[in-house]
């Protein structure tokens, strides 16, 4: 519970009060984005877990969701929380206060302010002292004159500013920057307002205002972007560097360093950053100050020019830290360019800022650390490399940022499964080789192209894509990797593949009966398929039409199905109704075609038929556009009602007659059955090709 910041702690009160809140409402009270607001509800659910009591959203606002009793326990407990709470924030009030001020302060001034006992005071600054000794400075108590702090600008601005990413994400800055927070929030003391005040004098609104116009200026003049967290980290650099400044507290920089800066392309922006804000607030910054914007600006560029990085070296870092990724992970990432990508550019921005000693800070890496714990403890490990190459530590903060570059690469590969195309090269006979590559087959990580004998090889990896060629015998080549292995594919030879190309085998077990019934229905769809297509081109026919009415023309196409035996007289009347009844409904007549479409699917057919009827004279009919056309051709399809497949081929007919733009064209023009049931055929012979694809996949 102790993690709950002030900002959970005031939604918790709220919701505990019964108090009407919307995720709207709180993201605009705070200046957060509604995304922030979730992620807070996150945390907070986190925590209260163990209550049985979670917050939630509903049409009406946000509930603690939970029983009478578990809430009510809940509530008794708060107190417990915001005293810890308490005691966080009145030591980092306490710490931003001794960073800011030059002259010792009595251990009772802290006591009075914030309504504590001396004994209290005393107590946080043991830990306040350890914290000043992580960051390099000298924490000093002195009996009957206070206590104070002892170090350079540069520590002291660094501390400031840890403690500023350690109370509030890059939103919550965003937000500030957008709106002075303490003209919205004038309201009675509390340690969570002293320790706000204190820590956002260091960014206040008018500063933060001038200094985005400033910097509005100056991008124009630079050929590079500028990452968004890095941009805020910038803004809130030159905040406090104002701040310093106008209580007369300068950086300092060695001659040496400063000389080397000078020379370089950020110190003339970093000048002309300067100049902009001696303009706006008239505050003269000295050479040092100027400088030590250019460091952040070389820190900030992501080219490697600016670097001066060598591409082959940057690139030589990037291959050694993904090659130790993949052994530690036990995952091949080097196939994976986006990680390559990403991580290049990354360390463009980070390797600078690690050789200069520039803090990198990470606001998430508490979250990293709890939700990655695996992948960030060995992204530690994987990074020993860029410390041995930079002879510099790499915090926690960086190492957090490279440990979401694995992470999201360990999703893709994931998602994504490389496989090697391989050829398989067996000289034990035709039964070991097909063996064996069943086998082989079984391996998810590998495509067998081919089986090729050695005589075969030169042509097979000529004429193939092969990655890897797979040996029962051994082979030398040059511009293939060979991997020999025993014919009967053993437990050793599963290992030898992971070795050789660094990646985890995976095995397809034995096809289990269920596998098998799946396959085998899949077979029997693409049968039945085709026997129904069979079926329908045995019963096509071709017939010649003398009627000049409607309802004559289906009398007549329908003698024919009778006369060839597959309705009888009963049947003919009840299909003749169906087509009748549908032909009031309007006939399909396509427009510019010269061609009629009647169908109909009945319970009085067995078999699906078809009859292609030619006019002898063309009636005028209306199309699907309303318009008059002479109809050459009059098209039935008749499917069994209750015949699945019949109706599914019947179907692709229809389709067939629209998407094959030479079907209507070729019937028109037939004059026999022998010719109707050739363009049949082979429209339904495409629509099966597609169906095996289909199935198959």
């Amino acid at each position: 519970m102790i993690n709950l910041n002030s900002r959970q702690m005031d939604l918790l009160n709220k919701l505990i009060a019964n108090q009407k809140v919307s995720i709207d409402e709180f993201s605009k009270e705070y200046f957060i984005t509604k995304r922030t607001v979730y992620r807070e509800i996150a945390k907070i659910n986190k925590y209260i877990e163990d209550f049985n009591v979670k917050v939630t959203n509903t049409p009406k606002g946000l509930i603690l969701e939970g029983t009478y009793e578990n809430i009510i326990n809940l509530k008794l407990t708060l107190p417990c929380f915001k005293s810890i709470m308490k005691a966080k924030n009145i030591k980092n009030a306490i710490l931003i206060e001794l960073l800011q001020t030059k002259e010792p302060i009595k251990i009772q001034y802290f006591a009075s302010k914030f309504n504590v006992s001396n004994t209290t005071v005393s107590n946080y600054l043991n830990d306040i002292k350890k914290w000043f000794e992580s960051k390099d400075i000298n924490f000093i108590s002195k009996p009957g004159v206070g206590i104070y702090v002892k170090t350079n600008e540069k520590n002291i601005r660094h501390a400031i500013i840890d403690l500023l990413y350690k109370n509030y994400n890059t939103d919550d800055l965003i937000g500030f920057m957008q709106k002075n927070y303490n003209e919205s929030h004038n309201y009675g003391y509390s340690s969570v307002d002293e320790l706000n005040i204190r820590l956002l004098n260091i960014i206040d609104y008018k500063t933060i205002s001038i200094i985005e116009k400033v910097l509005i200026r100056v991008k124009i003049t630079m050929n590079y972007q500028i990452e968004d967290r890095l941009y805020i980290e910038l803004i809130v650099h030159l905040a406090l560097a104002i701040k310093r400044l106008e209580k007369n507290q300068k950086i300092d920089i060695d001659e040496i360093t400063l000389e080397k800066l000078k020379n370089s392309e950020e110190y003339n922006l970093s000048q002309n950053i300067a100049n902009c804000i001696e303009e706006e607030i008239g505050i003269k910054m000295p050479d040092e100050e100027i400088a030590y914007i250019a460091v952040h600006l070389q820190g900030l560029r992501g080219g490697s020019e600016s670097l001066n990085l060598n591409g082959d070296y940057l690139n030589s870092i990037v291959k050694k830290i993904i090659d130790e990724a993949s052994k530690v992970f036990d995952v091949n990432l080097k196939k994976d360019l986006i990680l390559k990508k990403d991580l290049s550019m990354h360390l463009l921005y980070s390797m600078y800022r690690l050789k200069c000693g520039y803090i990198i800070r990470n606001p998430l890496i508490f979250d990293i650390k709890k939700q990655y714990s695996d992948v960030f403890d060995k992204s530690k490990k994987i990074l020993k490399v860029l410390q041995n190459e930079l002879k510099k530590d790499i915090s926690d903060d960086e190492i957090g940022y490279i440990t979401m570059h694995f992470a999201a690469s360990i999703e893709r590969m994931k998602s994504k499964l490389i496989k090697f195309n391989a050829l398989l090269v067996c000289s034990n006979g035709i039964g070991i080789s097909r063996m064996l590559a069943v086998k082989l087959k079984r391996v998810h990580e590998l495509n067998i192209i081919a089986v090729s004998s050695v005589f075969q090889l030169d042509e097979m990896i000529k004429s193939n894509n092969i990655d890897v060629v797979i040996s029962t015998v051994p082979i030398k080549r040059n511009d293939v990797k060979v991997i020999v292995i025993n014919s009967l594919f053993n437990e050793n030879d599963i290992k030898k593949l992971e070795s050789e190309l660094n990646i985890k085998i995976s095995i397809n077990e034995e096809d289990d009966e269920d596998t098998f019934q799946c396959n085998m229905e899949k077979l029997k769809a693409i049968s039945v398929y085709s026997s129904e297509l069979n079926s329908i081109v045995k019963n096509t026919f071709f017939t010649e039409v003398s009627a000049r009415r409607v309802s004559s023309i289906i009398n007549e196409l329908l003698n024919c199905v009778k006369e060839n035996g597959l309705i009888n007289s009963m049947q003919y009347k009840n299909i003749q109704s169906l087509l009748e009844n549908r032909e009031r409904q309007g006939t399909i007549i396509l427009p510019k075609k010269n061609f009629a479409i009647y169908h109909c699917a009945s319970e009085d057919i067995n078999e699906a038929t078809i009859v292609v009827g030619k006019l002898a004279k063309p009636i005028n009919m209306i199309n699907l556009m309303d318009k008059s056309e002479k109809v050459y051709t009059a098209f039935l399809m008749i499917a069994p009602f209750n015949k699945k497949e019949s109706l599914e081929v019947i179907g692709d007919l229809s389709t067939s007659i629209i998407e094959q733009s030479d079907f209507i064209q070729r019937i028109n023009e037939s004059s026999n059955t022998e010719n109707c049931r050739k363009i049949v055929e082979e429209a339904l012979l495409k629509k099966l090709y597609y169906q095996i694809e289909r199935v198959m996949s």
